[in-house]
């Protein structure tokens, strides 16, 4: 019985420290989109934004597939998106500039359908 409560207690005490490290993505597949991108769609795709500027150092990292919220941060509607060199948004959807990125972004719903860096 003593043995079975030292084992027990070993894997709670070297749990925590392994669960909590994560694996970092390597630089090639932290800019892999899921699907591929066609050519023809100017600017650098990406899942995910970028970190902080110099006004907001932290800012939250939005993802493909998330809704954007006020709450994380202001964000600007894109209305002259052609002058970004963006493409033209689907009917149901608009650009708007999130830090140093455009999302483009469902109208009715928030939800992210692209992330662009801003060159």
């Amino acid at each position: 019985m003593r043995p079975l409560i030292c084992v027990t207690l070993a894997m709670f005490w070297f749990a925590p420290p392994l669960l909590a490290q994560t694996q970092q993505p390597t630089a090639d597949q932290s800019t892999r989109s899921e699907a591929p991108t066609p050519a023809a769609l100017p600017g650098v795709r990406a899942n995910q934004t970028g970190g902080g500027d110099r006004q907001n150092p932290e800012p939250h990292i939005y993802k493909r597939g998330e809704h954007i919220s006020r709450s994380y941060g202001e964000f600007d509607v894109v209305d002259d998106w052609s002058r970004f060199h963006l493409t033209q948004p689907p009917a149901d959807s608009h650009w708007v500039k999130y830090g140093e990125n455009y999302l483009l972004v469902k109208t009715d719903s928030g939800l992210i359908t692209e992330i662009v860096k801003a060159s």
